[in-house]
């Protein structure tokens, strides 16, 4: 007999209207079952509506999200096809992150445990449980703060580099158009030079990617940096679909270019002897057990194992250090310049406290000088507070907890696998903790009143034992780079300049929509 192909089309139509009714039934009431307040979802792309047509971005929708719970300790939100719980309350930020950590100790799974990169696999954002922990451990004695002062030479060379090439630059420009003043998209402008910091610093190659701007390290970077939103969206929804498909998460050539980079390295250090300050030569130190155990500043790791790293771990903790510090330092000193072209009365003042250490140092600043720069560490933290580029933390809970009753939302029980999100800069941008924040205020961080800024409502590298491994070494980077920088010319508005600043909703990192442009003038 032969089937009958209508009945069973029909019968398998049928079952999988079905599986889908009852998947976006469990979807659309995952947060209404548990009593959690919430914003109803469309299929698929939940609550991202405005992020997917381009007309918000990711960070500014977060924020729009945050203000619709405003009575809430936390609320729903979905991310696309995942719930997700947003926290609100700093004091179960400060539980979840602190107190209950060992309940949320690992970060999202954008990376399947059999995928077909290794390195992606191995690096320290990517790892969890004991893994995680000890490789942190492992990790930790390289990022003190003694061992990033000796890198502070280093940078000192780039920022000069940068300040010679800037000087050129606008000679040429006054002797063919007459004006001192040049125009430049800043975001290029500072990509390139964190690039050159990162290289010297992180894999002990020596590149000038503003006077040399097709240089391989530079382009390999780019190359590995660019990634494409539908590549993030896709790791993000299902890795296990990305791996079926063969598509990596960054560019092939890309991590062979910089695999070989650090192998080459690794080699010609051990075969010469060659000792440089640099995290090369820290996690070299690393990967043999030299680095001594020092003691972690607030940081709870206590009692972790020491691994031996394999050059395949130095390897992607090296990858990891650049992708990581890359577009962010780029991305925070190039809301910095435009907040201060456009705030003339913050970039005079912090002008002179820059001339005052110039002048006492002889034109040469010393470590100390620099980190001891209050003005210039409260510009950068106010920046911080403003344009972090960590929009939201996210924590996965991996062990069963329960959000504790309010008045106005009930307890709420956590499985394993349920995900936590910390939206950082709605948190920044809530009026209850920061009289108008939309307002670049650097005196918020000053002395006398950084201390009445509410515990766990600033946290832009993150918070807990997860906090952002590299954090002394970006805010190092970032003085240093400006410090000079500031040193001989100033940042002014210019008819390129996008007035008010708007953030792009078409892209991965935070970043200025219309382009990041300034004019720069020398200072006489």
């Amino acid at each position: 007999m032969f089937p009958d192909w209508w009945t069973v089309c029909t019968s398998a139509l049928a079952g999988a209207a079905a599986l889908v009714a009852f998947w976006w039934y469990r979807y659309h009431t995952y947060f209404a079952r548990r009593g959690v307040p919430y914003v109803a979802p469309l299929p698929f792309i939940g609550n991202t509506l405005d992020t997917v047509l381009g007309r918000t971005a990711l960070t500014d929708l977060l924020v729009v999200m945050y203000k619709k719970f405003e009575k809430h300790p936390y609320a729903g939100f979905y991310f696309f096809g995942r719930p997700v719980i947003m926290l609100r309350d700093p004091e179960i930020v400060r539980t979840i992150t602190i107190k209950d950590f060992d309940h949320f100790t690992d970060h999202l799974d954008m990376i399947n445990s059999d995928t077909n990169d290794p390195l992606l696999q191995k690096m320290l954002l990517t790892l969890k449980g004991k893994e995680w922990h000890d490789m942190r451990t492992t990790l930790s004695p390289a990022f003190t703060t003694s061992k990033i002062k000796n890198m502070f030479v280093l940078m000192t060379e780039i920022g000069q580099q940068m300040v010679t090439h800037l000087s050129e630059r606008i000679a040429e420009h006054k002797g063919s158009s007459g004006e001192d003043v040049l125009t430049m998209e800043m975001k290029d402008f500072f990509t390139r030079v964190t690039n050159d910091v990162i290289a010297t610093t992180a894999f002990g190659v020596r590149v000038d990617s503003l006077s040399d701007p097709n240089n391989t390290f530079y382009t390999m970077g780019r190359t590995m940096s660019n990634m494409k939103a539908l590549v993030a969206f896709g790791y993000f929804c299902s890795p296990k679909l990305m791996k079926l498909l063969n598509i990596p998460f960054f560019d092939r050539r890309a991590e062979q270019y910089f695999r070989s980079v650090v192998a080459e390295t690794i080699r010609t250090r051990d075969r010469e002897g060659i000792v440089r300050p640099d995290v090369i030569q820290l996690l070299m130190q690393a990967r043999s057990g030299e680095l001594a155990a020092e003691e972690e500043e607030k940081n709870g790791l206590s009692g972790g194992r020491r691994m031996k790293l394999t050059e395949e771990d130095v390897a992607a903790q090296a990858m990891l250090f650049f992708f990581a510090g890359f577009e962010t330092v780029s991305t925070v000193l190039t809301f910095c310049c435009y907040l201060l072209a456009t705030n003339e009365d913050v970039q005079r003042r912090l002008q002179q406290e820059v001339d005052d250490v110039m002048k006492k140092s002889g034109g040469q600043p010393s470590y100390e000088q620099v980190i001891g720069c209050q003005y210039l560490d409260m510009v950068i933290s106010e920046t911080l507070r403003m344009y972090t580029p960590l929009s939201a933390m996210d924590r996965v809970c991996v062990r069963p907890y329960r959000l504790p009753a309010t008045d106005t939302c009930p307890a709420v029980d956590l499985r394993p696998g349920d995900i936590i999100w910390l939206p950082v800069r709605a948190i920044h941008f809530d009026p209850k903790y920061y009289t108008e924040p939309k307002r670049f205020d650097p005196e918020r961080f000053s002395p006398e009143n950084k201390h009445l800024i509410k515990p766990y409502t600033y946290f832009p590298f993150g918070s807990g034992p997860r906090i952002c491994i590299g954090q002394r070494f970006a805010m190092m980077e970032m003085k240093v780079l400006l410090l000079y920088f500031l040193s001989r010319f100033s940042f002014q508005m210019v008819s390129k300049t996008p007035v008010p600043l708007e953030l792009s909703p078409g892209n991965v990192f935070v970043a200025i929509k219309g382009g990041s442009w300034l004019g720069i003038r020398p200072r006489s």
